[in-house]
């Protein structure tokens, strides 16, 4: 993944009604310039768990439908794919891309979605914290890749955006592994940008007709923004998207870490609309972002379990420490072991989980 002096960022306003991929993607060659007549073409989406669409948590149908609808017009095969939190196994695949109303689109239009569960490590060659990874035979059996990432934000890394998306190209619990590997914010980024640098897209068109705010990205709130946009360059993209939002693009911890590693473009081309035309104000982020909003370090959080916990088991799954067991009708977290990494909160279906400040030491 090397820098490019000046990429396009294809920015439209839209609903998922009014979308016009055509239009969106003129600028950047048309979806021929990237798929050739027989290619097995990958839509990557955001299927981060077993979720309806209406949540806003996963990538929207209605856009997938459209990316699906132009692949087959260049006489391509489009396949929809990804690796959800916990285990990736085909009955839990099944599960989420029902909920998302994926499975009744792949009926419709007779498109095939990724069940393959198998997984193959590759070298990073250019790693900075990772020198080899696990990735997804889906992802590495497939031509072309499109991914279709949405605009959210993140208890972690603050947003989860284009350069983040790949991070589902990495099979099931080996992530909960990662997030055990990687504590720290720079660290947890480098990573996702090595997985980036081996899993890279051909294209990115994101969903930001509807994102998430507030407490992303499985708890938030939907936020109607009315955009789509697409390019081939991640990084680009997600400036574009802090640009359109007001935030500060060092303080997202991927973009931090592509800063440092020179993968900053030094101008991005807006051949439709500017990020001001779609600007954006009062977006929320996650509790875990004040130190954006002061310039001071934040309180720690710490997750805790309150009472809409139904003991589904999903957040003892995720867990990489071992750190949650499910004690009668509701889940328990040991804080000598929790590192932190919030994966229980992002996975947990009953938003049963909620970032508190961390209580001080008491004082003997």
């Amino acid at each position: 993944m090397t820098q490019k002096p000046n990429p396009l960022v294809s920015i439209q306003k839209a609903t998922y009604d009014t979308a016009d991929l055509d239009a969106l993607l003129q600028p950047l060659g048309g979806i021929a310039a990237y798929i050739h007549k027989g290619d097995r073409v990958l839509l990557k989406v955001n299927l981060l768990s077993a979720t309806t669409p209406d949540k806003a948590v996963v990538t929207n149908p209605l856009l997938v439908r459209k990316t699906a609808e132009a692949v087959l017009r260049a006489r391509a095969t489009p396949v929809i794919g990804d690796s959800p939190s916990g285990q990736f196994t085909k009955r839990r695949l099944q599960k989420a891309y029902e909920k998302a109303g994926l499975l009744a689109l792949s009926r419709d239009l007779g498109v095939e979605l990724n069940y393959d569960t198998r997984a193959t490590t590759v070298p990073v060659p250019h790693g900075m914290r990772l020198t080899s990874t696990p990735l997804c035979n889906f992802i590495l059996d497939t031509d072309t890749i499109i991914a279709l990432p949405k605009i959210k934000t993140h208890s972690f890394m603050i947003m989860t955006l284009a350069t983040k998306i790949m991070f589902g190209a990495v099979p099931g619990l080996t992530k909960a592994k990662y997030h055990a590997m990687h504590l720290k914010k720079s660290s947890f980024a480098n990573m996702l940008l090595d997985v980036l640098s081996v899993a890279t897209p051909d294209l990115i068109i994101m969903d930001g007709i509807i994102g998430m705010q507030g407490e992303g990205p499985g708890a938030g709130d939907p936020v109607q923004l009315g955009v789509l946009l697409a390019s081939t360059d991640p990084v680009a993209m997600d400036l574009a998207v802090c640009r359109m939002l007001h935030l500060e693009p060092i303080g997202i911890p991927t973009l931090k870490q592509a800063k440092l590693r020179h993968l900053w473009p030094s101008e991005i081309t807006y051949p439709l609309l500017s990020p001001d035309d779609v600007a954006f104000s009062g977006f929320v982020l996650p509790n875990t972002a004040g130190y954006l909003l002061t310039g001071k370090n934040a309180p720690s959080k710490r997750p805790v379990v309150t009472t809409r916990c139904t003991a589904c088991g999903q957040c003892h799954e995720i867990c990489p420490k071992g750190a949650i067991t499910n004690t009668g009708h509701k889940a328990t977290i040991d804080y000598d072991k929790c590192i932190r990494c919030y994966a229980c909160h992002e996975v947990c279906p009953e938003k049963a989980i909620v970032l508190e400040d961390r209580p001080p030491r008491s004082r003997t």
